[in-house]
């Protein structure tokens, strides 16, 4: 019996590797969005505590006061740049997701395609050995019975 062979594994790996790589791709954005909303709650609650801090004195200076202002000013910038960024990423990872799902697709079709092949080559080879045994029996079967027979050779007489 012969091995199956799927002609197509080498485009099925690859294919099987890039739905992979697409999907490392989504993990990483995924993460970035992760960290910058981090970073917003982080610079969120820095502003607070600076605002806290300095408001909560008994006496402040007006350089403090400005100062505070100017930091606000910079945690309110910031936080709209990470906003922004995260908006940004948010797109990607959405045109990820999309590039995964058709990745995965594409793998998934060839795994298919593998599997209908192999059935089909399983039923030929099961087909193929009960053939064999079928004549293998038929062959043991009449050389016990006797009813093996040669044909007499028919000599021709020349001429």
């Amino acid at each position: 019996m012969k091995r199956f062979l799927f002609p197509l594994d080498r485009v099925r790996r690859w294919r099987a590797e890039q739905a992979s790589l697409e999907e490392l791709k989504l993990e990483q954005l995924a993460e970035r969005l992760r960290l910058l909303a981090e970073e917003k709650n982080d610079m969120e609650t820095e502003r607070a505590n600076s605002e806290r801090e300095v408001l909560g004195q008994p006496f402040v200076q007006a350089i403090e006061l400005q100062s505070l202002d100017a930091y606000g000013r910079y945690a309110r910038n910031r936080i709209r740049e990470i906003e922004n960024s995260a908006r940004e990423t948010g797109r990607e990872a959405d045109q990820q997701r999309q590039r995964v799902v058709e990745a995965r697709r594409q793998a998934e079709l060839l795994e298919n395609l593998k599997a209908k092949m192999f059935e089909k080559w399983r039923v030929l080879e099961e087909r193929e050995e009960e053939n064999l045994a079928g004549d293998l029996y038929l062959a043991k079967w009449q050389s016990r019975s006797g009813l093996l027979r040669t044909k007499p050779r028919v000599r021709k007489e020349p001429e």
